[in-house]
């Protein structure tokens, strides 16, 4: 990390709210994905163990292709595709220790996909609980439900989604598992939207989707 980058860190996270607090300490901010980020985006990705690139894609995907930054940073649009990024009070300074987004299914707008992470070295500290509560705070109008993947034995993010709201593991044959999370004080707009919710988990069903692990976000893991 160059003296530029810590410069600007800092200048953005000026622009941002009151810290949040981390255990067993130190401080984060969270704030927008901006346009410009491709390259943080693509320099922190690489930066990822094996197993959490895996966690993300169910699959081996050593870097972040042009393809896959279009629609990590050029499709956020705040509305229906909220980024957000968490940045890190260390002794060496701010650093961008975390990434996360919602996305809504055009299909369902009730519904949003959810993914985040944290690096590696940071992890276990809240970050990634920090991410999601801010991401279910600033979510697309409607959505009241959350509906992504987390790959088999990869816990923490379970643990994280289940503090947002009455969740729901699908059992998949896949390698993962599909989650549901109604989300805690959000109306339900619809009878319609809420049918899923009640159905037999690994019933397919057209208000509870297949998802794709591979569109949205950077691996779900604290």
């Amino acid at each position: 990390m160059t003296t530029a980058d810590e410069d600007r860190y800092a200048e953005r996270v000026h622009r941002l709210c009151v810290p949040i607090a981390l255990r067993p300490g130190g401080r984060v901010w969270i704030g927008p994905l901006l346009p410009d980020d491709r390259d943080l985006l693509s320099r922190e990705y690489a930066t990822l163990s094996p197993e959490s690139k895996w966690n993300r894609f169910l699959a081996a995907v050593p870097e972040l292709t042009p393809s896959m930054l279009d629609q990590l940073v050029d499709e956020v649009d705040g509305v229906d595709h909220v980024a957000l990024v968490a940045f890190l009070e260390t002794q060496a300074g701010l650093v961008p220790a975390g990434v996360g987004r919602l996305v809504r299914y055009p299909d369902h707008p009730g519904a949003a996909d959810m993914a985040f992470t944290v690096k590696d070295e940071y992890q276990g500290r809240g970050i990634a609980t920090a991410l999601a509560r801010s991401l279910v705070a600033r979510a697309p109008k409607g959505v009241t439900r959350i509906l992504t993947e987390v790959a088999h034995g990869n816990l923490a993010p379970l643990a994280i989604l289940g503090k947002l709201g009455s969740m729901q593991v699908f059992q998949s044959s896949e390698g993962v598992v599909d989650v549901e999370v109604k989300l805690a004080g959000h109306e339900e707009d619809s009878a319609a939207e809420s049918t899923c919710l009640h159905r037999r988990p690994g019933i397919p069903s057209p208000a509870h989707p297949r998802l794709d692990a591979q569109h949205h976000g950077l691996p779900p893991t604290a």
